[in-house]
């Protein structure tokens, strides 16, 4: 049974062969613990049925019953099928036991690298969740971050604004006592008598006063050390020479601390604040004063006949307005005037007029004995006086007359000239004259302002005449200097909180209104507020403004003003680009322009608009006030509170109050008279408070007419009904029509009280204001005599100004005073058109192509419009020196204008400027017009067409201009290339871009073969191409273009800033040059004292020579003229010891510096500045040149003068004790170094702090005075804690890199500290 049994195990049972369902199963007890099931395919014969042939195994067990089980099974296991199934299925079984095998082998590959994946993934999680978490500390730090920096940006911003009050409020106190101080002195020196004054340099003179000293900003400051300059080897700070002291007490005077680096860097500050505030605005006006006694009438008539024409045709030329004034000698008895107003008017033509000629002859002449005392007097750099003498038939002078011309040859101020004829004699005038004329041109274009809006691309050429102040930059800077004037600011300090408030204000903003009544100062606020800006200079800010004038001015047409803005914020940035012709593209390009330059200053940009309701169109041009401004710009604007456009209501504003408290009216009066030294009466006074205050429409304006009356008519008899009739009006308007009926009273003749009208009505009618050579030539009636009195009387009581060599209306409210007064409602129409015709009359008589001017060329076709005279207009136009005049100034768009009120189309345009463009052509010759000239015409009208026109018309012109130039000029020419360039645009433009790059790559040959590859015009041509090439797709070849475009603009704009620097240094060194004259003369202190100065503002500049000649005649002087002791002396020596010093010339320097220190130790005690300046520069000298004993007692007197100054115990003290321990060292007197470095070492850990730089400093010094003793245990000792200190105060900066500690043997290597040059700093 036990064979059976392993046998079934080995086996398996019978019935395991036979599956239920027919298939033979194994493996289920083979296997159990896999439980793997296999199917074995047999070939099972059919089982026969019971009873037949094949026996079972029952029966074959009953038949072999007495037989062994071994027998028994031998039967069937010999059966060849049962042998087969058991081949197969150990065959089988070994198969699947490989393949099992196999798998589990893989399997445990898998489960291996699923356990090393697992692991990573962990791994990953476990990183990821880290990374989670930093992140979310580092958003939460960065949180606390921003709420700690708006925390202290607010703290900052609160700070900055009370500092910012409490410095407006001390400046205004500071106004206020200068206020006083004024008013004190005019009423000192109107008690006590006054020679006679220049009211208007009376006038500078207060107004430059309000505002302080501009020096005083040199100002000696006493300072301490930084910390850097406490350790041996750091660079003293060397102190230039000084100006002449005020006083004792101040004997450095303002320049002490200032050397020559200082200079560099104020250089450009100082540039910026001369550009934008001159003491004087540059004038168009060329002025000619003629006089002379009564026997020379046939001289003065001679050269206004002969010479006028040509003097103002060469004005013209140079772009100014020419004046003749001839006076006589001898007034008539009937003159319209009293002798008294024509003695004053004499006296202000003299101070204004630019060359004053005086012919005298035997007859004597009060007037003109007067005219050379006075001029003469008055002689200065602009001036030129000449005194022709006539000799006399029998060749003998008047004695009066040859001591005359024996004092003006001995003074030098005249050109004294002699001649027997009367032609001889007006030659000799025109001969001096011209020169001079060309000299004062040439003077104002170099000392002109920086921004003149010239084109940066290459200028048309000869268009006749010169263009003065292209983008009226000087006409805005006069109307702002003239906004200036007041000297009362009638309580503007409320208003400057508002206005600095908003330019604070975080943005973007709005901009802010300023709105009131006629006359209640919102210019003279805007203009003080803005003059205080400018004389800080300290923000960073562009301050850019604009006043508009007349409704009917240029200065009213807002594309006139974005264009001129435009043209100054390009200039910011150092823009290549020029100025768009097209006004929608330009006015597109502007606020970019803004948004551009605002983000790169430091302060943004402040944008002034003053009285922005009179602009034309306003809110179809300024729409762009309305969109949102960039962030950094602040935009200012005022308006009339009436006449405020509906969409700027919505503005934050500032509504000045005007004149509604006594206080105010009381002040602004007394400011006034003050001003003008006048006295009234406390009964005058009150009348006129009274006045005022019942007075709803009282303004300060009204105030300021009324004392300026006042004052000009105090002398006068009949002040009290003059001031009767002024009170009897209630508004500006009425006063000013009482002012022009007083003038007008005041004639002696009708016919003159008739050119009063007709001159007002002329400046009324004008579109910009009058010359008064147009005056000359409109009124044939009006003489020079009349006229000077006249001009007086009107300026005088601010009825008429001068602004850019023209006469205005000096208010809004004179215009319209005068438009009540002559221009009723029945003859408005005719008196009007009477006064255009006398304008146009004198317009058209210059029209001839060298003739016209700038003048002709605004007026002219303005008048004709005004006229309605579409004739006379359209002749205008087609004017081409008008055209010329207009196109090259950028006013396209009045052009345009123009002929669409004519009404006519694209096509008209085009043709009406070819036709006249070829009768010029044809008739060149007799026109006197060259060629070129005619081309730089087609050339204009070609590009006017292109802008402005159709294309197609636009080829002619210009193919026109390029076939005429490559005729009369050589083929390389650079305006060649310029033509070339314009028809490849407008081939450009009409989508012709095959035909476009030929042209642009001959115009850029051209252009770099005659200009080079480095220049403006060439960058355009690459710019050009790059354009033109990515059009076409041909990118490979635009990128080389563009790389090479953009190299040159880098080295460009590098150049035009390098030039515009010097420019700035050189206007400062004119002006410096210009003191030279001042040095002739005899010795005197105050000589002494002025050549010194100019002498240290040579040594700033760099000019040793002159500087050292400068100073040693200074000295030289002084030392004649002044005692051994003078602390002037001691100046002079000082300065020149300082200029040897910085020259390394130390022989020179050291007995210069002993001998005023001699002086001052006489006057001064030891710790008074100007002693211990020289004993500091004198030590540092001796130590340079090895005298270590000499330097010795002078380092004593340095930390005595400390001690005495701040105490025993102080950084400074400790300081000079540090520099006296030094000097011991050096000298190897180690002994008497070591307790001074131990005493400063104890005041610096007592007063500052033990892990102060200066504790770790002092250690290092005391650290190398061990080593030199040999101590290095000690040395080390120290040095390990000098870097200690070192180390904590880079952590504690962030740095975290602290050097390594040293042992002794390597601090045996370590080199002395020591200074540059071997000095160390003092104070």
């Amino acid at each position: 049974m036990m064979c059976l049994r392993k046998f079934l195990v080995a086996m398996g049972s019978g019935n395991s062969f036979l599956h239920r369902d027919d298939d033979d199963v194994l493996g289920t007890e083979y296997d159990s613990s896999q439980g793997v099931l296999k199917t074995i395919p047999n070939e099972v014969k059919p089982r026969p049925r019971l009873g037949g042939g094949v026996r079972s195994v029952r029966s074959i067990s009953k038949q072999q019953k007495n037989g062994s089980l071994r027998s028994a099974l031998s039967v069937d296991m010999e059966n060849p099928e049962v042998e087969k199934i058991r081949k197969d299925f150990e065959m089988y079984r070994l198969s699947k036991e490989n393949e099992l095998t196999n798998i589990r082998k893989k399997e445990q590959k898998l489960e291996t690298e699923n356990r090393r994946l697992r692991a990573e993934l962990q791994a990953k999680e476990k990183t990821c969740q880290k990374q989670k978490e930093e992140r979310d500390s580092a958003l939460e730090a960065e949180h606390r971050a921003q709420m700690r920096a708006a925390a202290i940006e607010h703290d900052r911003d609160k700070i900055q604004h009370l500092f910012k009050i409490f410095r407006e409020t001390k400046e205004s106190e500071l106004r206020n006592l200068l206020k006083a101080k004024q008013t004190l002195e005019s009423k000192l020196a109107k008690l006590g008598g006054s020679a006679f004054e220049d009211p208007e340099t009376t006038s500078r003179l207060e107004t430059s006063g309000a505002f302080g000293n501009h020096g005083d900003w040199w100002a000696t400051l006493d300072s301490e050390p930084s910390v850097g300059s406490l350790t041996h080897h750091h660079r003293s700070t060397y102190h230039g020479p000084e100006f002449l002291q005020p006083s004792i007490v101040d004997p450095d005077g303002l320049y002490v601390n200032i050397n020559k680096d200082d200079w560099i860097a104020a250089t450009a500050t100082l540039a910026n604040g001369y550009l934008m505030i001159p003491e004087s605005v540059p004038s168009n006006r060329f002025v000619v004063y003629l006089t002379g006694t009564p026997d020379t009438q046939q001289e003065l008539d001679l050269l206004c006949s002969k010479y006028s024409n040509q003097l103002r045709h060469t004005c013209n030329m140079e772009g100014h307005l020419f004046t003749l004034i001839s006076m006589p000698g001898v007034i008539d008895e009937d003159f319209a005037f009293s002798q008294e107003k024509h003695v004053q008017a004499r006296c202000r033509e003299i101070d204004q007029c630019h060359v004053s000629v005086i012919f005298i002859g035997t007859q004597s002449s009060r007037f003109v004995e007067m005219d050379v005392n006075y001029g003469t007097l008055r002689c200065c750099s602009y001036k030129k006086t000449i005194v022709c003498f006539k000799d006399t038939a029998h060749g003998q002078d008047v004695s009066e007359f040859c001591e005359l011309r024996s004092r003006l040859t001995e003074e030098g101020k005249a050109k004294v000239l002699n001649y027997s004829e009367v032609e001889d004699g007006v030659d000799l005038v025109f001969q001096e004259i011209v020169p001079y004329l060309k000299h004062i041109s040439d003077k104002k274009e170099k000392g002109g302002l920086v921004y003149q809006g010239v084109n940066l691309e290459e200028p048309l050429l000869d268009w006749g005449t010169a263009v003065w102040d292209n983008l009226h930059d000087f006409e805005q800077l006069e109307a702002f200097r003239s906004a200036c004037q007041s000297t009362c600011e009638l309580g503007f300090e409320r208003y400057y909180e508002r206005l600095n408030a908003h330019i604070l204000a975080a943005g973007p903003l709005p901009p802010l209104l300023i709105c009131g009544a006629a006359g209640s100062g919102k210019s003279l606020l805007l203009a003080k507020w803005m003059e205080l800006q400018l004389y800080r200079m300290n923000s960073g800010s562009l301050l850019l403004y604009h006043f508009v004038g007349a409704p009917s001015s240029c200065t009213a047409d807002p594309m006139l003003m974005i264009h001129r803005l435009t043209s100054q914020l390009m200039q910011q940035v150092n823009a290549i680009a020029s100025l768009a012709c097209d006004n929608s593209l330009l006015m597109e390009e502007f606020p970019k322009w803004l948004e551009k330059v605002s983000s790169r200053m430091p302060g943004g940009i402040i944008l002034v608009i003053d009285s922005a309701d009179r602009f034309q169109k306003v809110e179809t041009h300024l729409k762009w006030l309305v969109d949102p401004l960039p962030v950094d710009l602040r935009v200012i604007v005022s308006a009339r509170h009436d006449q405020i456009p509906a969409a700027w209501k919505s503005w934050p504003s500032v509504v000045l109050e005007g004149m509604n408290s006594a206080r105010n009216v009381k002040d602004l009066l007394q400011a006034e008279l003050s001003s003008q030294g006048t006295l009234l009466s406390e009964e005058h006074e009150d009348r006129i408070l009274t006045h005022c205050l019942a007075s709803p429409s009282c303004s300060p304006l009204y105030l300021i007419l009324m004392t300026s009356f006042v004052t000009r008519c105090y002398n006068d008899r009949s002040l009290d009904s003059n001031l009767d009739l002024l009170l009897s009006t209630s508004d500006t308007t009425h006063l000013y029509q009482a002012i022009i009926s007083h003038i007008i009273d005041e004639c002696r003749s009708s016919s003159v009280a008739d050119l009063i009208q007709g001159i007002l009505l002329a400046v009324y009618a004008s579109r910009n204001g009058v010359s008064e050579a147009e005056l000359f030539g409109a009124f044939s009636e009006l003489t020079a005599v009349v006229w000077s009195t006249l001009r007086l009387l009107l300026t005088d009581f601010l009825v008429l100004t001068l602004r850019s060599g023209l006469l205005v209306f000096a208010h809004e409210q004179a215009r319209e005073a005068v438009a009540e007064m002559f221009l009723n409602e029945c003859d408005r129409e005719e008196k009007l058109k009477k006064i255009y015709r006398r304008l146009y009359e004198h317009h058209s008589s210059c029209t001839r192509f060298s003739e016209v001017t700038c003048r002709t060329a605004d007026e002219l076709p303005w008048i004709c419009q005004q006229l309605e005279d579409n004739t006379g207009l359209e002749l205008c136009l087609t004017n081409l020196s008008i055209f010329v005049k207009l196109f090259v100034r950028g006013r396209c768009f009045e052009l345009v204008t123009y002929w669409q009120n004519l009404g006519a189309d694209k096509i008209k345009i085009s043709q009406s400027y070819m036709s006249a463009a070829k009768k010029l052509e044809d008739h060149c010759n007799s026109e006197s017009v060259t060629l070129t000239s005619v081309a730089d015409i087609y050339e204009a009208i070609g590009r006017f067409i292109m802008n402005h026109c159709t294309l197609s018309e636009a080829l002619n012109p210009l193919q026109r201009s390029l076939e005429l130039r490559e005729t009369s000029l050589d083929p390389d020419h650079p305006v060649i290339a310029r033509s070339l360039h314009f028809l490849a645009l407008l081939h450009e433009r009409q989508s012709k871009l095959t035909t476009a790059e030929p042209l642009y790559k001959q115009a850029l040959e051209i252009y770099e073969d005659s200009l080079g590859k480095d220049h403006l015009l060439v960058i355009k041509q690459l710019d050009a191409l790059v354009l033109l090439y990515k059009k076409l797709g041909k990118n490979s070849l635009a990128e080389p273009l563009q790389k090479r475009s953009i190299s040159v603009k880098k080295k460009l704009k590098g150049h035009l800033m390098t030039t515009m620097n010097i420019k700035a240094t050189e206007t400062l060194q004119k002006k410096v040059l210009e003191l030279d004259d001042l040095t002739i003369g005899p010795p005197s202190v105050e000589l002494a004292r002025t050549i010194n100065e100019i002498g240290v503002l040579h040594y700033l500049q760099g000019n040793f020579g002159l500087s050292e000649s400068l100073l040693i005649r200074s000295l030289e002087m002084r030392s004649a003229i002044l005692k051994e002791d003078h602390p002037d002396l001691a100046q002079s020596l000082n300065n020149l010891a300082a200029l040897y010093n910085d020259r390394k010339l130390y022989d020179k320097a050291a007995p210069l510096y002993e001998r005023a220190l001699e002086i001052r130790q006489k006057l001064f005690p030891v710790e008074h500045v100007g002693v211990t300046s020289i004993i500091k520069n004198l030590g540092i000298l001796y130590k340079k040149t090895g005298q270590l004993d000499k330097a010795e007692p002078l380092y004593q007197k340095m930390v005595e003068s400390k001690e005495k100054s701040f105490g025993a115990c102080h950084p400074a003290v400790a300081t000079a004790i540090v520099n006296m321990a030094v000097l011991y060292s050096q000298m190897g007197n180690h002994s008497a170094a070591e307790p001074l470095y131990e005493r400063a070492l104890k005041i610096y850990e007592e007063t500052l702090d033990p892990y102060h730089p200066r504790v770790s400093e002092t250690m290092v010094n005391m650290a190398l005075l061990k080593y030199e003793q040999g101590d290095f245990q000690t040395a080390a000792k120290l040095y390990r804690r000098a870097t200690e200190i070192k180390d904590n105060e880079s952590v504690s900066n962030g740095k975290g890199i602290s050097p390594p500690s040293m042992s002794i043997e390597a601090s045996a290597t370590l080199p002395r500290v020591t200074n540059d040059d071997d000095k160390q700093i003092d104070l």
